[in-house]
């Protein structure tokens, strides 16, 4: 019954200050609209609240604090001593103070520590949850078409192919062989047998002179000349 109270304390509060409620969480979640910022308020209503029950309920708001861009935790008026501002500022959540004896309802709720906004990104995040989703799609249908994949055949076709590649490999060896072979026999009976015979200083078969050289007479002519 008391969270009930606190709760209706806390809205009359916000409310007098140009707030509205946008949803009702739960009995103990309150979202608030001011302006263009949305303000998420836990209630705790812990009668003699202690330090570990405070950090406790911290946690809880920490879960939802980057959906809004203000975040309190409300808790009661006994509690003061007992916060932590330094902690409660490194989250960006903000503590009200209440006070369910009060006479004066403005004076019911005190902001202890202002929330600190920050630029909520729903529809980025939106954008980047839908192109997750077509990421794991996309992953998804890969692995499904690699398990379909005959890896067997595939590998035996790879095989097939190196051993074709090794064949025409021994091919090409064979023949460089033959070609080494006929290369030397050809300049082996292209060699001359002997320098022997023939007139002084020898003479060299018209057959196997050029034919602009072959019966020329200028080199007998020059074949004397260089024998003088």
């Amino acid at each position: 019954m008391s969270v009930l109270i606190a709760r209706k304390v806390i809205e009359e509060w916000l409310m007098r200050r140009g707030c509205k409620v946008e949803e009702e969480l739960s009995d103990r979640e309150v979202v608030f609209i001011e302006g263009n910022n949305r303000i998420y308020v836990r209630i705790a209503h812990e009668e003699f609240p202690t330090e570990s029950f405070i950090v406790d309920e911290l946690s809880n708001v920490m879960k939802n604090r980057l959906r809004y861009n203000k975040a309190y935790l409300a808790l009661p008026m006994k509690a003061r001593g007992l916060i932590n501002g330094k902690l409660f500022r490194s989250q960006w959540v903000g503590v009200y103070l209440y006070d369910l004896e009060a006479t004066d309802p403005d004076k019911s709720v005190e902001e202890l520590i202002p929330s600190i906004p920050i630029q909520t990104q729903m529809s980025d995040a939106g954008a980047v949850i839908s192109r997750l989703t077509q990421l794991e799609e996309m992953v998804k249908s890969l692995q499904e078409s690699l398990s379909q994949l005959n890896m067997g055949a595939l590998r035996s076709e790879i095989q097939e192919l190196r051993n074709r590649v090794s064949r025409v490999e021994n091919m090409l060896n064979t023949v460089i062989s033959r070609v080494e072979a006929l290369e030397r026999n050809t300049h082996v009976q292209g060699t001359p047998q002997g320098t022997g015979g023939g007139e002084e200083g020898g003479s060299i078969p018209s057959a196997e002179l050029p034919d602009y050289l072959s019966n020329n007479p200028w080199i007998e002519v020059l074949r004397r000349r260089g024998g003088s």
